[in-house]
């Protein structure tokens, strides 16, 4: 992976580095988009060099469509790596990037600090309009997990047990379509670790809105 994300001289370098020296794990490098001068910022040690290898090196998000889409919702936006990409492909549309996790979304505002086409928004994208509980169940900087108020205090120890990081502000795609005033969402893409089944229970509320759809599912 780090061969990969750095090339070969400093891809060995960093993940020496990062594999004998624990300080170095979390510390953050600079490492460019392919065809762009634009730095991303990636953490050692974490899932951040998976994700960028995913996006940039495996193409997981270079898709064809009959028209470049005018305006995009990024839910789970984890550091902005996607978030960049689809800002670069897309030049002209607007992308609204969600992300729930404090130390994510510091990433992601730096990394798409230079977007103009780019509005971050700290939150977690939900069935209903609130507050909810952000975990982390040890799967990593990419793995946090919602749990609704109700859950939350039913499930205190084991979200003890998980690592509660606090409650976030929770928002519908109807709050986004609105708030930002897109009308019409041409990509919604959702990466938002598990939360898809409670997401789905309103979407008789916003799906006709949605034109498009790319989702990864945690229901395994």
């Amino acid at each position: 992976d780090y061969l990969i994300c750095f090339g070969v001289f400093r891809g060995v370098w960093l993940c020496v580095l990062t594999n004998v020296w624990p300080p170095a794990r979390g510390r953050k490098v600079a490492v460019r988009m392919p065809d762009s001068m634009t730095p991303l910022t990636v953490r050692l040690g974490t899932t951040d060099v998976v994700v960028f290898n995913d996006i940039y090196r495996g193409g997981e998000y270079d898709w064809k469509f009959p028209s470049p889409p005018r305006t995009i919702v990024d839910a789970g936006a984890y550091t902005g790596l996607s978030t960049a990409f689809f800002a670069n492909r897309y030049p002209e549309a607007k992308i609204i990037a969600i992300e729930p996790s404090e130390q994510n979304f510091e990433l992601l505002e730096a990394n798409t600090a230079n977007a103009k086409n780019v509005v971050t928004v700290r939150a977690a994208l939900w069935s209903d309009t609130g507050t909810v509980s952000l975990t982390d169940p040890g799967d990593g900087e990419w793995g946090f997990r919602l749990t609704d108020q109700d859950s939350a205090d039913d499930h205190a120890d084991r979200q003890h047990e998980a690592g509660n990081h606090g409650e976030v502000r929770a928002v519908t795609v109807g709050d986004i379509v609105e708030n930002y005033d897109l009308g019409v969402i041409d990509l919604l893409k959702l990466d938002i670790e598990g939360c898809e089944k409670e997401l789905f229970l309103s979407a008789e509320q916003w799906i006709q809105q949605v034109d498009a759809i790319c989702l990864e599912l945690h229901d395994r």
